[in-house]
């Protein structure tokens, strides 16, 4: 019985000392995001929210990353109110101490980057699509830039005998910068006209008094860049308003399909393509717990910021310690990415940032079909 008892305990302290170490041992990695949570964006925190913390669960449950448990803290900045986010990355940064920040949002990311920039914090954009945001430093982004859409978007309407376009959009750096640098100047070259320019501030419910001079410029089709139910409302009170024509929206789901409803055709939406049924074990499990936690569909962005956290974040923590460095120093984490600029990601293959904070990503133009978007053309960047 002595025998056995000594074999029992120096097998326990074999188990313990192989297990994983968590609880008072695992140190914690700050997480900082800035998000809508609230208001007529919501949608967006929603799903960007679940597809961070579908990433923390995952890496949390395989026992943490080179002795790190993450943790994520989110700030609402509501209906793109900067000076929320900017408040609340301060108060993130003296209570947390982050080094890394997960944002979304044009107006948003400009406001905080500076910031970011001088406490070295690591920042990855994975919902904003500006052109405006490239070029910052400790800003990398991981969806498709306007810049990148909108060549493709405008070819797409020209094939179908579009020339006269209408603009309508959001009175902010998000959608300001792409009309004013590249729907503008590509459209009039390749000799169409643009027949009404309406911008709106973010949040309105009634358009009809934009829309009536885009109708009465007699367009072929409407080019929109706004965000958030917006998009839905726009949408419904055109179609309420006789203009049956072709529209390019920036995105599209179920909750603006609510809103919306038989409104809804005839619409185009150039987009970063993520097929949640890829065959890919990295896909797959995303998909999977993703959708049994949170009850809907993976989409482009809760793919996007699992990615940010699962794929890069986790990647980056693993260099740094490789080489004997500290992970929550973010310059050490940006310093990490150029070992090897390409990552994995759930979107299947690998994701490259490249040096001027942009990515390369599939596209497709979806055109909305019962309310679903449907694939309509694969898109080759050039």
């Amino acid at each position: 019985m002595k025998n056995f008892r000594m074999l029992f305990a120096c097998f326990t302290v074999f188990v313990l000392s192989s297990a994983p170490s968590y609880g008072a041992e695992m140190k914690m990695f700050p997480i900082g995001a800035l998000f809508p949570m609230t208001g007529p964006q919501a949608y967006y925190g929603r799903v960007m929210s679940r597809g961070a913390r579908t990433a923390i669960d995952h890496i949390n449950a395989d026992g943490g990353v080179q002795g790190y448990k993450l943790k994520l803290s989110i700030t609402d900045f509501q209906n793109i109110d900067a000076s929320l986010a900017i408040t609340g990355l301060q108060k993130m940064t003296i209570t947390k101490n982050i080094p890394f920040l997960l944002t979304s949002f044009s107006a948003i990311t400009l406001a905080v980057q500076p910031i970011c920039t001088s406490a070295n914090i690591l920042m990855i954009n994975g919902g904003a699509y500006s052109p405006k945001i490239m070029n910052k430093a400790y800003l990398h982004t991981i969806r498709l830039s306007q810049d990148q859409m909108i060549p493709p978007m405008l070819r797409y309407f020209w094939r179908m005998n579009v020339r006269r376009l209408g603009l309508i959009y959001t009175a902010d750096a998000g959608a300001e910068v792409p009309v004013q640098k590249y729907i503008k100047p590509l459209w009039t070259q390749m000799g169409g006209t643009i027949v009404a320019e309406e911008s709106h501030p973010p949040g309105l419910t009634d358009y009809n008094e934009h829309l009536t001079r885009i109708k009465a410029g007699k367009p072929d089709a409407i080019y929109g860049i706004s965000t958030g139910q917006d998009q839905a409302f726009i949408v419904r009170q055109t179609r309420e308003m006789g203009m049956d024509i072709p529209m390019s929206i920036a995105d599209w789901n179920a909750d603006y399909q609510a809103i919306a409803g038989k409104t809804s055709e005839n619409i185009y939406i150039p987009l970063d393509y993520f097929d949640r049924e890829r065959s890919d074990p990295l896909t797959e499990r995303f998909v999977k717990d993703y959708e049994a936690k949170w009850k809907e569909p993976a989409s482009m962005y809760s793919a996007n910021y699992y990615d940010a956290v699962y794929n890069i974040l986790a990647e980056l923590i693993k260099r740094v310690v490789k080489n004997g460095g500290n992970p929550l120093r973010g310059e050490e984490l940006e310093k990490a990415i150029w070992t090897d600029p390409s990552f994995k990601t759930v979107y299947g293959g690998k994701i490259k940032l490249n040096q001027d904070g942009s990515s390369d990503k599939p596209m497709v133009i979806f055109k909305l079909t019962d309310g679903k978007k449907v694939v309509d053309k694969h898109i080759v960047l050039e």
